[in-house]
């Protein structure tokens, strides 16, 4: 179970009325999406709630979601009035922040962006303050924390890109961010459908090229040469403007 990642004691277990629900202000989904709940609110049809929710108790007669935004989301497309759930009476502000990621952490629909938006919040509130005791919190490694906070120092037309596409290879996206912002999107759009290891590698392929630098002007003691190849026809006009001054330059001695 997911709640069994925390210290505390389930009290209860009981049906609680939807309208009393209140959302954890520390959940990281963004958005979730309608065909999904359909999904789930169809399961849950078939096959009953297979899980309760966990919520914590507020003492004022309402409950904070910890665990199943999305189960409650798809009890309110059926119409249901109550919901059985897990109830918590004490969780403190680490918990709740962490709880919901946990739980996004192993939804194989969850997008990186979110997951990196959350965590990005939780380490700007204060509440956890590295990404080492971020790591420890989560049960994951501070290298893929790393990956997951690269990805929103992408340019916003790959970001965008992403979120269109439902893109969620981590690794890719953070090795993206080794190129220059302006080449980015054409590079996401030239991979994002290639396996792991060939969109990696195109990436490499990239980075050196990109490193591979021709010397365009050779000079000794005596002598100075003026590599043009592949410079466009104006860019040589213009050299050959400068080399004129230069030649004047010279015949004043």
């Amino acid at each position: 179970s997911l709640t069994d990642t925390f210290p505390v004691k389930i009290d209860i277990t009981n049906f609680v009325p939807i309208n009393n629900l209140k959302i954890n202000p520390y959940q990281p989904r963004i958005e979730i999406k309608e065909d999904a709940i359909v999904e789930l609110a169809n399961s849950i049809l078939e096959n009953g709630l297979l899980q309760p929710i966990t919520v914590l108790d507020n003492n004022d007669e309402s409950y904070t979601i910890v665990f199943g935004h999305r189960r409650v989301a798809a009890y309110e497309y059926l119409n249901k009035k109550k919901i059985e759930a897990n109830i918590l009476t004490s969780l403190d502000n680490k918990n709740l922040v962490i709880a919901p990621i946990v739980e996004n952490l192993q939804r194989k629909d969850m997008e990186p962006i979110e997951i990196a938006m959350a965590l990005n919040r939780v380490l700007k509130m204060g509440i956890i303050k590295t990404q080492n005791n971020l790591s420890n919190s989560l049960g994951i490694s501070q290298g893929r924390i790393s990956k997951l906070l690269s990805i929103l120092k992408l340019s916003d037309d790959v970001l965008e890109e992403i979120n269109k596409s439902s893109y969620k290879d981590v690794t890719v996206l953070a090795a993206i961010n080794k190129i220059e912002k302006c080449n980015q999107l054409n590079l996401f759009n030239s991979i994002k459908i290639l396996p792991r290891n060939e969109a990696l590698l195109k990436i490499k392929q990239f980075l050196k090229l990109k490193h591979v630098s021709v010397k365009r002007v050779i000079h000794g003691n005596n002598l100075i040469k003026i590599n043009t190849k592949g410079v466009s026809k104006e860019t040589k006009i213009k050299i050959l403007v400068h080399m004129h001054q230069i030649e004047s330059l010279l015949n004043e001695q």
